[in-house]
């Protein structure tokens, strides 16, 4: 016998897409990555078996203080550090860049208008303004709103949480909700406000299915709002150009939702942050959420990956940025983030 018949030899029925397939599905993202050297057959199967999925790249990355918030800036990040009054910004490997807007005060939100222009949700004054992102000082707004003039019912006594803000083409969103410390004052639902991002002039709003205190962030697709319910351990999708609710995606039986904060869009694809569950009975971290949506709004959304927490805490806001996921750690005193990209 000579070397090359003593070779043993696996026999095609084995190599088959259906049966490599198979095979790879039960192996978890990290996992699989070692079929790589198997042949190009496996290779190229794992790739399309992980087509969507994501990994943590690096983690932590940033020093934070009680910032929930992330936003896509040129190629990586930009974070509104509540702490330090100011802006900081993120290449896509994670490395820190610039701080800009310093002095800041209490930057919570940020929506990019594309001008080099931002509108800014400030924790103290409250309010939302529109600044220059290259004014180092914050010398001037270019305009204004106090969310008091979000409710035209606005009295002594109540008060607005702005809950989140971004921009759908030339058209603001902000969603609110409307608090009255009175006694036995009827039940508050949280609004959203459509405003002319040109002139800052409220053209409308409309009423969601959520309470107050019950919404955590949103994004916006095309008509479409996606508002994560804290509370609610449901995704609420409204048409906010109509003012009208589409829909919900909840999850169901193990895998659903532990208290969705963050929310990101792109395409088919959806992407949810969790807290968690930290009730007194047991510690249960959040999760990062990778759904595909259906094509009718009706129909259920299909789990594609859940991500644990990667560094087993709470999770804030996230978004996406090409192909990395960036979401935020805990909103305390220190905080950072989790950069996240394709499995291959």
């Amino acid at each position: 016998m000579n070397s090359e018949q003593a070779v043993p030899r696996t026999h095609r029925a084995l190599l088959s897409d259906d049966v490599v397939s198979s095979v790879l599905s039960f192996l978890a993202p990290d996992a699989g990555r070692a079929v790589y050297p198997a042949c190009k057959l496996y290779r190229e199967l794992w790739r399309r078996r992980c087509a969507g999925l994501l990994r943590v790249l690096r983690s932590p990355v940033g020093d934070f203080g009680f910032s929930e918030r992330v936003v896509a800036y040129g190629d990586g990040a930009l974070v509104p550090n509540y702490r330090s009054n100011s802006l900081k910004t993120y290449s896509a490997s994670g490395d820190h860049v610039s701080d800009l807007l310093l002095g800041t005060p209490r930057p919570t939100a940020l929506a990019l208008r594309g001008d080099g222009t931002a509108w800014i949700l400030l924790g103290c004054p409250h309010f939302i303004v529109c600044a220059r992102l290259d004014d180092p000082t914050y010398s001037s707004a270019i305009m204004e709103i106090n969310p008091e003039r979000l409710h035209p019912d606005f009295a002594d006594g109540d008060s607005c949480r702005v809950c989140d803000i971004g921009l759908a083409g030339d058209r603001l969103l902000i969603l609110s909700s409307f608090e009255n410390f009175t006694e036995n004052h009827p039940k508050q639902f949280a609004r959203v406000h459509v405003v002319d991002d040109g002139s800052g002039a409220i053209l409308y709003q409309f009423r969601t299915d959520l309470l107050e205190y019950e919404s955590g962030l949103f994004a916006v697709q095309d008509d479409m709002l996606y508002v994560a319910g804290f509370s609610t351990n449901v995704i609420h999708i409204y048409n906010w150009r109509q003012g009208s609710a589409a829909g919900l995606i909840r999850p169901e039986g193990d895998l659903a939702f532990r208290m969705p904060w963050g929310v990101a869009v792109s395409g088919k694809m959806l992407y949810v942050s969790e807290q968690g569950d930290w009730s007194e009975e047991e510690d249960v971290p959040g999760r990062i959420w990778i759904l595909r949506l259906p094509d009718d709004v009706s129909s259920a959304a299909t789990v594609v990956q859940v991500i644990p927490s990667p560094d087993g805490a709470e999770l804030g806001g996230l978004c996406l940025n090409g192909g990395q996921l960036w979401c935020m750690g805990p909103d305390e005193r220190r905080t950072h983030m989790h950069l996240l990209g394709p499995c291959y």
